[in-house]
């Protein structure tokens, strides 16, 4: 499989994933934005300090609760979780093999994907939701892939 259709795949896997398997009980953001936030302040050392000094007795019982009883139940009830969703909210990965991937939600609540190889070669997708059918498309608006979730593995 060329490197394109695997980069492509991966992807689509991601986006999928991330719309679906998001359970109803939150997604706890405020947590997991805080989580690797105190863990990287000053490299391992310095973050490991923080985290059992501030992280543990204070920020995460903190980012917990408001997880729990205040965005999880909004979350619940609106299906939007307002930590998470926000547009221009950003996402960064790069994989073992050095090729990055970027993605951005945008207002209308699509996501701008942008795949940077290793190469330096850079490609950008759109990202798009609509009941149960996710799409994806190229820079160019030309429909890539579609896939349709069934109604009980949707989770939100």
């Amino acid at each position: 499989m060329s490197i394109k259709k695997r980069i492509l795949s991966m992807v689509l896997v991601v986006f999928i994933a991330g719309m679906s398997l998001s359970g109803c009980a939150g997604q706890y953001a405020l947590f997991n934005k805080a989580h690797p936030f105190i863990g990287n302040l000053g490299g391992k050392w310095v973050g490991a300090v923080v985290n059992w000094i501030i992280g543990v007795p204070i920020v995460y019982p903190i980012c917990i609760f408001a997880d729990t009883f205040i965005f999880n139940t909004i979350e619940f009830w609106t299906g939007d979780n307002i930590i998470v969703t926000a547009a221009g909210d950003s996402f960064e990965q790069t994989d073992g093999n050095g090729n990055r991937l970027a993605a951005v939600k945008n207002e209308d609540g699509t996501l701008s994907v942008r795949v940077t190889e290793i190469t330096g070669e850079t490609t950008e997708y759109l990202l798009e939701r609509e009941g149960n059918d996710f799409s994806m498309f190229d820079a160019d608006g030309v429909l890539l892939s579609s896939y349709t979730v069934a109604d009980e593995d949707l989770v939100n």
